[in-house]
């Protein structure tokens, strides 16, 4: 590696370590981190653009090296690579406020619509059509995440119909800088990796982060209440916000670890037996979000009724 880095990079470290697919090391001063690039090839370009913009526009995001060939991404052994110098101490977990400055100094920061998620309601649809179809293929080997397929299927499908018509609504929802997902366990190299970064609404990060926290046993609506009192939030990306939490991320994510990565189908069990809890605090949030504003806020009347 010590070879790979100097004829590509010209950096010559003393010592290498070796963590979690990642190597990182210390050069003149700076601190650098070289990992796999795990995002379509085609992102590469819009993301460099990206951080250059982001760069100039003093907004914290680690910097993206590119080698002595003047590509951003370096193949070693048939996988790409790219090279990231790091300017934060990146085992620093992230708070709600980190997210927001970074999401509120990025709104409508130009950028490539390669890397633009906001259509949600087509991505959830097609998220919904392909796990429909899957759970014919996996029923037999993981009965457990079947049975409770139906119910997150039609949470998804609340959330579809509560976004889509929220997208209607004539009022300003802003687009900035976002995660791929965020977590409430995540730290500060998560959060200025530009490999993470996708563009979309504001309200993004702050909803992922605040479901991630609520299944971790966090306060998650004290989150919510710090998320609005601490930031302008237009009555449009107010729905939005609620339509993202709406969303069973959490639950797809998992059904996606434990059938492709082999993770243990009863982890689907505690997050199902939250389900009612949830249900409570998605009804509770409702009503903390219906006393912001002055006009109706819709309802999802079965979660307001059974809650």
């Amino acid at each position: 590696m010590k070879n790979i880095l100097a004829y590509y990079y010209k950096v010559h470290p003393k010592e290498i370590s070796y963590i979690n697919n990642q190597y990182s090391f210390t050069y003149e001063g700076n601190n650098y981190v070289l990992l796999v690039f795990n995002r379509p090839l085609s992102d590469a370009n819009s993301l460099y653009k990206l951080n250059l913009e982001m760069i100039r526009r003093n907004i914290l995001v680690h910097k993206i090296i590119v080698n002595s060939e003047n590509n951003i991404l370096t193949s070693i052994n048939n996988i790409p690579y790219i090279l990231l110098e790091i300017n934060i101490n990146p085992n620093v977990k992230i708070t709600l406020s980190d997210i927001c400055s970074i999401n509120n100094n990025s709104i409508n920061i130009e950028c490539d619509k390669q890397i633009a998620r906001y259509d949600w309601s087509n991505l959830w649809e097609t998220k919904n059509d392909y796990f429909e179809m899957q759970i014919n293929e996996i029923g037999k080997k993981y009965p457990s995440l079947c049975n409770y397929a139906n119910y997150y299927i039609g949470l998804a499908e609340n959330a579809i119909v509560y976004v889509k018509n929220a997208i209607n609504i004539d009022d300003k929802a802003y687009l900035c800088i976002s995660h791929k997902r965020i977590r409430n366990n995540s730290t500060l190299f998560s959060l200025y990796n530009p490999m993470d970064l996708i563009y979309d609404f504001r309200v993004r990060d702050a909803s992922e982060y605040i479901k991630n926290a609520f299944f971790n046993n966090e306060n998650a609506l004290y989150l919510v209440r710090e998320f609005f009192n601490n930031n302008y939030i237009t009555y449009k990306e107010a729905l939005l916000f609620y339509g993202r939490l709406l969303y069973p991320s959490y639950f797809f994510d998992l059904q996606d670890d434990i059938v492709n990565n082999n993770l243990d189908e009863k982890l689907i069990e505690k997050v199902a037996a939250k389900s009612n809890e949830y249900e409570i605090f998605l009804r509770d949030t409702y009503l903390y979000i219906s006393s912001l504003y002055n006009t109706y806020v819709p309802a999802v009347d079965w979660l307001i009724k059974r809650s």
